[in-house]
C-alpha cells in the first residue's frame, strides 16, 4: 500500500477555491433577486437600460458557470490530484476579463447617472469617476 501524497497545507491550498466559488453562488442567488425586482417593477424602462441590466446578467451568469467549471476541475476531475488545485483553469479567464468588463460597465453606468442627474452639470465628477475606474 503506497502512501498518499497529499500535502500537509491542503485545506490552504484547496479553501480559496472552494470558498470563492461558494461565495460567488450566493452572491449570484442575490442577482437573480435582483434582476427578477427589476424586470418586476420597472417594466418600463427604456430597452437600452434594460439591454445594460441583461447583458450583465448574462456576462455573470456565464462567470458563475465557468467558477462551477473550475470547481469541478478542481475537486472532480482532479480528485487526488495536487496539480489540479495548482492549475488555474477558467479562472485565469473569467476573474480578470469578465470581472473587469462588468465592473467598467456599471462604473461607467454609474458616472453616466451622476451627470444626468446633475442636470449635466456635473462632468468634471463624471471624467473622476472614469479615471479612478480605470485604475
Amino acid at each position: 500500500m503506497s502512501t498518499s501524497s497529499i500535502p500537509t497545507n491542503i485545506a490552504e491550498v484547496a479553501a480559496p477555491g472552494l470558498l470563492g466559488t461558494v461565495w460567488n453562488w450566493m452572491l449570484y442567488g442575490v442577482l437573480l433577486v435582483q434582476v427578477y425586482v427589476y424586470i418586476y417593477n420597472f417594466p418600463g424602462d427604456r430597452k437600452l437600460l434594460k439591454l445594460l441590466v441583461y447583458t450583465i446578467f448574462l456576462l455573470e451568469t456565464l462567470q458563475t458557470a465557468f467558477t462551477g467549471a473550475d470547481l469541478y476541475y478542481w475537486f472532480v476531475s482532479g480528485f487526488g490530484n495536487i496539480n489540479h488545485l495548482e492549475a488555474p483553469y477558467l479562472s485565469s479567464f473569467d476573474v480578470p476579463i469578465i470581472g473587469s468588463v462588468v465592473s467598467l460597465t456599471v462604473q461607467f453606468f454609474f458616472a453616466y447617472r451622476v451627470w444626468v442627474l446633475s442636470d449635466k452639470k456635473s462632468s468634471w465628477l463624471c471624467v473622476l469617476i472614469c479615471i479612478v475606474s480605470q485604475s
